[in-house]
């Protein structure tokens, strides 16, 4: 007899509680009936490679019914985008921009001051995976259009920082050195931080005429604060 959702994630609680040190064991007792702890539980197991039980926390959280509290349905939408980044460092864009819209269609703009995150960042992620599924001009396409948005939203620098940072990545993989630089240029001018050693770095090959090998330097010299 196959096992009750609730009953397959009790069984997941009780084997990760030996795994759980004391200032996390409490959240195995909240995960039950809160899906917040389980989606703080999924991201610590994530974080500890834990892929696989991280995985089956956050569906667990998908397969519950919709629910009347808000906060609920909040721990919903964060499970779909922590499903979806777990799926993009796989590589596995094509699921991930499945979870991404999901979310985006759920998305509260009711709440936006409220959570740390935007419908436009939701946007834009959908972009990285449309070009990591090779649709390269469709990833500058809608990267350009979260731009419009953030700019008449007056969403901030950082936000603007990252879409222009995409920007360039995207250009740069369309063989169009000359916007690649631009746009990563702009980012670097609205990031909070620099790695200097990596602009250092991006400024040599800029000046030796490695155009590739300078815009790979100043992206990974963005430091954002996550």
């Amino acid at each position: 007899m196959e096992l009750s959702a609730e009953d397959k994630l009790q069984d997941l609680l009780t084997a990760l509680r030996p795994w759980l040190d004391q200032e996390l064991a409490f959240l195995i007792d909240l995960a039950k009936h809160q899906w917040s702890a389980r989606v703080i539980l999924a991201i610590a197991l994530s974080e500890s490679d834990k892929i696989k039980e991280a995985e089956l926390l956050l569906e667990s959280i998908l397969q519950e019914p919709v629910s009347e509290q808000k906060e609920q349905e909040l721990s919903r939408l964060r499970a779909l985008l922590e499903l979806a980044h777990i799926r993009m460092d796989q590589m596995k864009y094509d699921v991930a921009e499945d979870f991404l819209w999901q979310a985006r269609n759920m998305y509260p703009v009711e709440l936006t001051k409220e959570l740390d995150f935007t419908k436009e960042d939701i946007s834009l992620f959908i972009a990285q995976c449309r070009f990591g599924q090779g649709f390269v001009q469709d990833g500058i396409d809608r990267a350009i259009e979260i731009l419009h948005k953030l700019q008449s939203m007056d969403a901030g620098s950082t936000r603007m920082a990252k879409v222009y940072q995409q920007l360039g990545w995207f250009y740069l993989h369309k063989m169009d050195a000359p916007a690649a630089l631009l746009n990563i240029k702009k980012a670097m001018k609205l990031a909070p931080e620099l790695d200097q050693q990596m602009v250092n770095d991006g400024l040599a090959a800029e000046a030796e005429g490695n155009y590739e090998q300078a815009i790979e330097h100043y992206f990974d010299s963005l430091l954002f604060n996550k």
